[in-house]
């Protein structure tokens, strides 16, 4: 099975998200959205659109899914799980910066989510996946209905088309400087968005996560704070002492639906510094 990464290691980028991830490749990492009826206890007034009808229609439209996954769970059969799907313009490689844009498409076949369509951004030094708030750019929600893989792309279309405001907010970022009491107050809000139920103090000392992994990252620009910041809160990895007051390493995210609302809720603080 081919994801990017193993794509990558074969050809260059462009050549690789050109390609994009096979039919095989997508229903063994999301089978979710291959799905061929939606839960058995949704009624009979529930339009089931399957999630692979809509890679269809971005297909024919000329956009290819670079990375695909779905929540795991006990409680929930793969068929219906949280999916998550990461689209490109196939003959159009956009750089923002040191960024690639990418059209995020959400969705499960419970009926507890409509599909919702946002702007997400990958680094490429690091492989981050950042998703751009609500607040910069619209997210679009398509309900499930006969004519939600049209609503999809269009929703998709607009977003592409206003790439260049993502632009304009990474450079504002860039160029907004940080006192070193702001990227701690930054990385103290990211950790109460990260243990929203523990007390303050009880988590991960604020100045560990503005540790650089990398040269690429270092700098003290809201930019490079936030990408810095959010590969600890989404990776983990960095020591954090628990409410029994053990040492532990913080786990990383993978929960879609979390991660989602992490990112969101970190790029929202990183605007609040441009504001």
């Amino acid at each position: 099975m081919d994801t990017i990464e193993t794509l990558l290691t074969r050809q260059d980028m462009g050549t690789a998200y050109a390609e994009g991830l096979s039919r095989e490749s997508l229903k063994q990492l999301t089978p979710a959205a291959y799905a061929e009826a939606p839960h058995e206890k949704l009624s009979s007034r529930y339009a089931f659109l399957p999630t692979s009808a809509v890679i269809d229609t971005m297909d024919r439209a000329g956009f290819t899914v670079v990375e695909a996954r779905q929540s795991k769970s006990r409680k929930r059969l793969p068929a219906y799980a949280p999916h998550a799907l990461r689209f490109r313009q196939r003959c159009t490689e956009v750089y923002v910066g040191e960024v690639v844009p990418e059209i995020l498409v959400l969705n499960s076949h419970d009926g507890s989510s409509a599909y919702h369509v946002r702007v997400a951004l990958y680094r490429a030094i690091c492989t981050n996946g950042m998703i751009v708030s609500d607040t910069a750019l619209p997210a679009w929600k398509v309900a499930h209905r006969g004519s939600a893989a049209a609503e999809v792309l269009e929703a998709a279309m607009d977003l592409v088309g206003r790439f260049k405001e993502v632009g304009t907010l990474i450079e504002r970022m860039r160029g907004t400087f940080l006192t070193e009491e702001r990227r701690l107050r930054f990385a103290s809000d990211a950790l109460r968005l990260r243990y929203p139920d523990e007390p303050p103090g009880m988590a991960v000392a604020p100045a560990d996560l503005l540790k650089p992994g990398r040269v690429e990252d270092e700098g003290l620009d809201v930019w490079h704070t936030m990408n810095v910041i959010q590969e600890h809160i989404i990776r983990g990895g960095v020591k954090r002492r628990t409410a029994s007051n053990r040492i532990v390493q913080m786990r990383g995210v993978r929960a879609i639906r979390e991660d989602v609302r992490l990112n969101v809720g970190l790029w929202d603080r990183a605007m609040h510094e441009i504001a």
